[in-house]
C-alpha cells in the first residue's frame, strides 16, 4: 500500500514524461516541415519582366545630303535670276518642297541670317509692300469700292518687284520662298524652322510667319507648345498668344484632332516642356490601340520625369486598386504600368499566339497561320516575332508544290518578321525561286530570278534545278507544247464555226405561200371546169394557179 502511495504523486510526472517524449519524438517531423518551407521560400521565383521605356527622339536635325542642298540651290537660283519666266516658275516650285529638304533649309536659312543685312532687307521687303498695296488702293477705288486693303503674298510682291542684282532683295526673297516651302512640308521640324525665321530675322517677318504658321493648322501646335519655354521669353509670349488665337492653349484643346501624326506630336512637346498640368493626359494616351500614339505617350512620360510621378501613382492605383509602394521611383512606377497596360491590352493577342503555337506543335499549319494573323493584325511589332516567322517558314516549306501562292505569301510574311540577317536571305532565295516558278509554269523563262536566288543562298538547291532545267530547254519544250495546244485548239474551234455557218446557209429557204384568190374568181373557176369536158385543157388551167402577173392585175381591179 505504502509503495501504491509512492507510485501516485509520479504519475502526472510520468504523464508529462509521456508527453515530452510523444513531443520529442514528433519534433524531427514538424522541424522538417519549417526547414522544407525555409528551402521554398528560398528557391528563387523567375521575376517578370518590365517593360522598357522607348527612347527619346533627338530634336536636332541630320546633315543634309547633297542631293537636297543642290535641288533647293536650284530652285533659289531661278528663283533670284534674271530671267523674269524663270522667276515665276521657281515661285510655282516653291509649292513642290520636299520634305528631306528642312536640313537642307536651315543650313541656307542660317548663311542668310549670319552674312545678310536685316534692316536692308527689311527695306525692300516694305518698300515691295508698299507698292503693292498702293496698287491695290487704286484698284478698290477705280471699281468705286470700299473697304479694307488685302496685302498680296510677300513672295507675289517681291517676285513682280525683283532686284535681281540687289543682295538685300535676293535675301529677302530666299527667305521668304524657303517660308512657304517649310509651311507646304507642314512637319514638326518645318514648323520649328519656320519658328526660328521669327527668332533669326525680327519682327519685321512675324506677320508673315504667322500667316505661314496659321496655314499649317494644327501641324503647328507641337512646335509652338515647344516654343512657350523658349529661351527668349519675347518669343515665348507671343508662342503663347498663337496658341491661344489657334484655340489651343490648353492641353485638353491641344489633343483634339484626328491627325495621329499631329497628336503624337502634340504628345512629345509636352514632354520636352516638361509642362505637368499635361501629364495626365499624356499618361491616358498611353494605352491607346494606336501604335503611333501609344508610342509618343511613354515617350513624353519619359522626357517629363519625376515630374509626372504623383500622376502615375494615381494612375497605377486606378488601374490595379492598390496604391505602389512608396519607395518606387517615377521610372519604376512608370514602367509597372506601362505592363500591366501591356498585359491587359495584349491578353487576347497572347490568348492567338498561344493557340497557334499549339497548332504548330500538332502539325496544323493551317490554324496557325489563321491565328497568327490575327496577332500581327492586332499587334505588328509583337514580341514573339522570331518564332512566329519560323512557323510562317515551315507553312511555306510544306506548301512549295502544291500550293505556290500561299507558300510565296508566307514566306514573305516570314522575311519582315525575322531580324536574323542570314535567315532573310535564305527566305527570300527560296521565294525568288517560287517566283521563277510560277514564270517558267506560264511559259516565262527567267534565269534571273533563279541566278539571284543562288546568290542569296548558295545551298539553295531548289533553284539549281530549275535553272539546271530551264538550261536544258525542257521549260520552253514544256512550253512550246502548250503553245502548239492552245494555236490547235483556236483553230478547230475556227473550223467547227466555219462548217455551221456553211451548213446553215446551205439549206433552202421555205418558198412564201401564194395569195389566197377572192372568192368570185374561185366560183367562175369552178363553173368553167364543170362546163369544160374532163381531159381538156380548160379544165386543167382551171386547177393551175395564175401567174404572178395577171394575179397583181386582178387585184388591181
Amino acid at each position: 500500500m505504502a509503495q501504491l502511495q509512492r507510485r501516485l504523486p509520479r504519475l502526472p510526472h510520468l504523464g508529462l514524461i509521456a508527453l515530452l517524449g510523444a513531443g520529442a519524438a514528433s519534433a524531427p517531423a514538424r522541424a522538417s516541415a519549417p526547414s522544407a518551407l525555409a528551402s521554398a521560400a528560398a528557391t528563387p521565383t523567375p521575376a517578370r519582366a518590365l517593360a522598357t521605356l522607348p527612347e527619346v527622339p533627338k530634336v536636332v536635325l541630320p546633315p543634309p545630303t547633297a542631293s537636297d542642298l543642290e535641288d533647293l540651290d536650284g530652285v533659289l537660283g531661278r528663283l533670284r535670276g534674271e530671267d523674269a519666266t524663270a522667276r515665276e516658275s521657281a515661285a510655282t516650285e516653291v509649292l513642290e518642297a520636299k520634305p528631306s529638304w528642312v536640313a537642307a533649309i536651315d543650313k541656307r536659312m542660317n548663311e542668310i541670317a549670319d552674312k545678310t543685312n536685316r534692316d536692308d532687307m527689311r527695306r525692300v521687303l516694305e518698300g515691295a509692300r508698299t507698292k503693292a498695296r498702293t496698287a491695290e488702293r487704286e484698284k478698290l477705288e477705280a471699281s468705286g469700292k470700299r473697304g479694307k486693303i488685302e496685302t498680296p503674298d510677300y513672295l507675289a510682291i517681291l517676285v513682280q518687284n525683283a532686284q535681281p542684282k540687289s543682295k538685300p532683295w535676293g535675301d529677302a526673297v530666299a527667305v521668304v520662298a524657303m517660308s512657304r516651302m517649310l509651311a507646304t512640308i507642314g512637319t514638326v521640324e518645318a514648323a520649328r524652322e519656320l519658328i526660328d525665321v521669327h527668332t533669326r530675322f525680327g519682327d519685321f517677318l512675324r506677320v508673315d510667319v504667322q500667316l505661314q504658321l496659321s496655314k499649317m493648322g494644327d501641324k503647328a501646335v507641337a512646335a509652338l507648345i515647344e516654343a512657350r519655354k523658349h529661351k527668349a521669353e519675347k518669343i515665348a509670349k507671343w508662342a503663347v498668344r498663337h496658341l491661344d488665337s489657334m484655340g489651343k492653349a490648353i492641353p485638353s484643346e491641344a489633343v483634339q484632332t484626328e491627325d495621329h501624326q499631329v497628336l503624337a506630336d502634340v504628345l512629345r512637346a509636352y514632354g520636352r516642356v516638361r509642362d505637368p498640368d499635361a501629364a495626365r493626359i499624356v499618361i491616358s494616351f498611353a494605352n491607346t490601340e494606336r501604335a503611333q500614339v501609344r508610342e509618343a505617350a511613354r515617350q513624353a512620360v519619359a522626357m517629363m520625369g519625376d515630374v509626372a510621378n504623383w500622376q502615375l501613382r494615381d494612375s497605377y492605383e486606378d488601374l490595379l486598386g492598390k496604391k505602389p509602394p512608396r519607395d518606387w521611383t517615377w521610372d519604376r512606377t512608370a514602367r509597372e504600368l506601362f505592363g500591366e497596360l501591356d498585359r491587359q491590352r495584349l491578353a487576347q493577342v497572347y490568348t492567338l499566339y498561344d493557340q497557334g503555337l499549339r497548332a504548330r506543335q500538332e502539325g496544323k499549319l493551317a490554324e496557325m497561320r489563321a491565328a497568327w494573323d490575327q496577332v500581327l493584325t492586332r499587334n505588328p511589332s509583337f514580341e514573339h516575332r522570331e518564332e512566329m516567322a519560323q512557323g510562317y517558314l515551315a507553312l511555306a516549306k510544306s506548301k512549295l508544290d502544291d500550293d505556290r501562292p500561299t507558300a510565296l505569301s508566307a514566306l514573305r510574311r516570314a522575311e519582315r518578321l525575322t531580324a536574323n540577317a542570314d535567315d532573310k536571305k535564305r527566305i527570300e532565295s527560296l521565294a525568288l525561286t517560287l517566283e521563277g516558278e510560277e514564270l517558267a509554269a506560264k511559259g516565262v523563262a527567267d534565269q534571273v530570278l533563279f541566278n539571284r536566288a543562288i546568290e542569296l543562298d548558295p545551298d539553295n538547291g531548289r533553284a539549281k534545278d530549275a535553272l539546271g532545267r530551264l538550261a536544258r530547254g525542257e521549260i520552253e519544250k514544256k512550253s512550246a507544247v502548250g503553245r502548239w495546244g492552245g494555236a490547235l485548239a483556236i483553230a478547230l474551234g475556227a473550223l467547227i464555226a466555219m462548217v455551221l455557218i456553211a451548213l446553215r446557209r446551205g439549206k433552202p429557204e421555205p418558198a412564201p405561200a401564194p395569195p389566197p384568190a377572192p372568192a368570185q374568181d374561185e366560183a367562175e373557176a369552178a363553173s368553167e371546169s364543170a362546163d369544160a369536158p374532163e381531159g381538156s385543157d380548160a379544165a386543167h388551167a382551171a386547177d393551175l394557179p395564175a401567174p404572178a402577173g395577171e394575179a397583181e392585175d386582178e387585184d388591181q381591179k
